[in-house]
């Protein structure tokens, strides 16, 4: 059932309940340098830094919880993002992040934290790292990889920037809904049970996060209409949202060998979204270039190619093989840096067969995703439309 616009308000003034006491009690008596530390390690450590003291009071609090089942919907759903990998990273920077711009109340949370502004190609490479492991089968279960990540995003909402119930909600559905629809604009035979069970995937992920349950779609049309209904209430132009919105522009450009690509890019998933028709205007998106005809080429043949996995026996598994190798080879070569805030999960380079000298750029004792070291990099626009 869709939550009334009570309901949501009422949502707004929520955040973790669980945790929000912890921090509050962590900033009464912490100074400005161990909050900066804390940061520090946060965004430069591949894992929780358990001997930490907010961290230890965190996790004794969610551990007082009962873990949420994780029933065998959701590991279909992760089996999805074995198979569409690549074009789901692809609706990151160019559908679920400009999402996030729009929300006129939400973006200014973001705009606060500035990491987006200040470094989109790293932050991209972030998110797509947590997305992956949340989207590993089985990972989910506690002491999983993608359990891991859940627990570290969580608590960097809950130091960082908070966020509210309806605002969590409304991104997990641009992770969730809007990645359905991204696929489908690509030519993906996305059956309705399958969407189902991607929602399922992302409810679960959602639970481990500490989002209500009522805010939480249980299928495909209810998460579409929860969707249309945060953008109407939430979708706005704002000068926070649009600034991001161009040093993203900018960065995602600098992705593709022609200029103007990621706008064509973004006007291919934005003109009309699950969330309403307006998001590129209100995010004052530029006039779509030559480039447009680029992206209408690939996207035609997309669905040729994402249509024959439907009709050539054996196509499917050997599309999962190279997804799975595409997606994680891709952050190895793109991050802009050496560090990463979550780790990759473990035998996964080995598993999907990534060559020798990617593995080498991993360091021997964490496990966090390094840069490449300048030499050929696999271009990012083979994933997109």
């Amino acid at each position: 059932m869709i939550p009334t616009d009570d309901k949501l308000n009422a949502m707004r003034m929520v955040c973790d309940p669980v945790v929000d006491e912890v921090i509050a009690r962590y900033f009464a008596s912490a100074s400005k340098e161990d909050v900066g530390a804390l940061m520090h390690t946060l965004f430069r450590q591949g894992v929780l830094p358990a001997a930490h003291p907010l961290v230890a009071r965190y996790t004794a609090a969610l551990d007082g919880w009962p873990e949420p089942p994780i029933g065998a919907a959701v590991a279909r759903g992760q089996r999805l993002f074995e198979l569409y990998g690549p074009e789901i990273l692809l609706t990151l920077g160019s559908y679920a992040v400009p999402l996030a711009y729009a929300a006129a109340n939400g973006v200014q949370v973001i705009h606060r934290a500035r990491r987006l502004k200040d470094d989109p190609i790293r932050r991209l490479c972030d998110t797509a790292q947590m997305v992956i492991n949340v989207m590993q089968v089985g990972e989910l279960a506690r002491g999983g990889i993608g359990w891991r990540s859940i627990r570290k995003v969580r608590l960097i909402h809950a130091v960082i920037r908070p966020i509210n119930q309806e605002d969590q909600a409304g991104t997990l559905l641009t992770f969730s809904i809007g990645a359905i629809h991204g696929l489908r604009l690509m030519g993906a035979q996305i059956s309705k049970d399958a969407a189902d069970d991607y929602l399922s995937a992302w409810a679960a992920v959602g639970r481990l996060l500490g989002v209500e349950e009522s805010l939480l779609p249980v299928d495909e049309i209810e998460g579409a209409e929860l969707a249309k209904k945060i953008g109407a209430r939430q979708h706005a132009a704002t000068p926070e949202g649009q600034m991001l919105m161009r040093h993203l522009l900018d960065a995602v450009d600098s992705l593709f060998p022609f200029r103007g690509y990621a706008v064509s890019l973004s006007h291919f998933f934005l003109d009309t979204t699950v969330y309403g028709e307006k998001v590129a205007e209100i995010l004052q998106l530029p006039k779509a270039n030559w480039t447009r005809f680029l992206v209408g080429a690939r996207a035609r043949q997309k669905r040729f190619v994402l249509r024959l996995l439907q009709w050539v026996p054996g196509a499917t598994r050997r599309r999962q093989f190279v997804a799975r190798r595409f997606t994680q080879a891709m952050l190895l070569w793109k991050r802009p840096d050496a560090q990463a805030p979550f780790e990759v999960p473990p035998g996964l380079l080995e598993r999907w067969r990534i060559r020798r000298r990617a593995r080498a750029l991993l360091p021997p004792v964490s496990s966090a995703v390094t840069a490449g070291d300048g030499g050929p990099q696999p271009p990012a626009a083979t994933a997109g439309p």
